[in-house]
């Protein structure tokens, strides 16, 4: 089995949210105030995703070309 990325961590969160909105499950992730669920979430995970993204690309410009 591969290894589990971070970005692919984050596909696997952010389908499960997608999920839980379309199938009108109602899940509070932190108190019953601020009622946290899934439709708050998702769009901070997706964001993450992006910005995770983004590091990876410039590590990746970051290293030293091979001779």
């Amino acid at each position: 089995m591969p290894t589990l990325t971070t970005e692919a961590a984050l596909d696997i969160l952010s389908d499960w949210l997608q999920d839980n909105i379309d199938y009108g499950t109602l899940i509070i992730f932190d108190n019953d105030e601020d009622r946290t669920d899934s439709a708050v979430l998702l769009p901070l995970i997706r964001q993450a995703r992006r910005d995770v993204a983004d590091l990876r690309h410039l590590q990746i410009l970051r290293r030293p070309e091979s001779t």
